[in-house]
């Protein structure tokens, strides 16, 4: 069921709002420009967002949170999952819980964007898995090139932070991808005239949209900063390029739908 909020405070009582911006985001409150306009974020987050990390700290504290990152992100997984470190499932049964998550019923499973969007899933599981100490090795790399005088402080950090976001961006869409291209597809199991219902759809698809543009940059950004892995990234790149292609194909006017606040 396609439906707002029950318990959220009335749009008109606050104006600034943007109805519906959270049917269409990609949930990640933390770099939203838009929280204090969505009454979804007002209610899961009655504080206010997180504060953000002081962008004077010193190279060697910005370094030291280069190479502790991982490990950071795999805790915060955990512990948003409401699971332990010591009883967290192996990889392979973390793989299996997130291909559960996301499969779509009847005949949208059969569709080539659903099949695509659970390959994407899979091969990115893979390599974040393979590529668990990149962040770390990238950290020291760049340490190494501050102390030989290769590059400046400053340069450093510029191409740790691209690094560091290019890597969040495509472990944060791995899973959305398949989960909104999931929600997507429901209108060819359900399938219906209703306008509004036709818009929802367009949104969610163009949501997933989006999320390829962002991870192909991301992706993009990976590559340059370690061309030599190129090779291994040849299939994973050709499963998202391809499921691009039939969420354009599937919903033709997803590109030109305008999510509210965020187009």
């Amino acid at each position: 069921m396609i439906t707002q909020p029950t318990s959220l405070p009335p749009s008109a009582a606050q104006p600034d709002l943007i109805p519906g911006i959270y049917n269409y985001c990609d949930s990640w409150c933390e770099r939203c420009a838009f929280t204090t306009r969505c009454r979804s974020f007002q209610m899961q987050h009655p504080d206010g967002p997180t504060q953000q990390a002081d962008p004077s700290a010193s190279l060697v504290h910005q370094l030291t949170e280069a190479l502790n990152l991982t490990k950071r992100y795999i805790e915060k997984l955990h512990h948003e999952q409401g699971a332990s470190m010591a009883g967290s499932p192996a990889p392979h049964e973390q793989q299996q819980l997130e291909e559960q998550a996301v499969t779509p019923r009847r005949q949208a499973k059969e569709h080539p964007a659903s099949r695509l969007a659970l390959a994407y899933l899979t091969q990115t599981g893979a390599w974040l898995a393979d590529e668990k100490g990149l962040l770390e090795q990238a950290g020291h790399r760049q340490l190494r090139d501050v102390q030989l005088g290769i590059r400046t402080e400053d340069e450093a950090m510029v191409l740790l932070n691209e690094l560091k976001d290019a890597y969040e961006q495509i472990r944060w869409y791995r899973t959305l991808i398949p989960v909104k291209t999931t929600s997507a597809l429901r209108l060819i199991d359900e399938p219906t005239d209703d306008g509004y219902l036709l818009d929802y759809y367009n949104g969610k698809a163009k949501l997933v949209l989006v999320s390829i543009d962002q991870s192909l940059a991301a992706w993009r950004t990976m590559i340059a900063f370690y061309p030599e892995k190129v090779d291994d990234l040849l299939d994973l790149l050709a499963t998202l390029s391809q499921l691009k292609t039939h969420v354009e194909a599937t919903f033709p006017e997803a590109r030109s739908f305008q999510r509210p606040g965020l187009d």
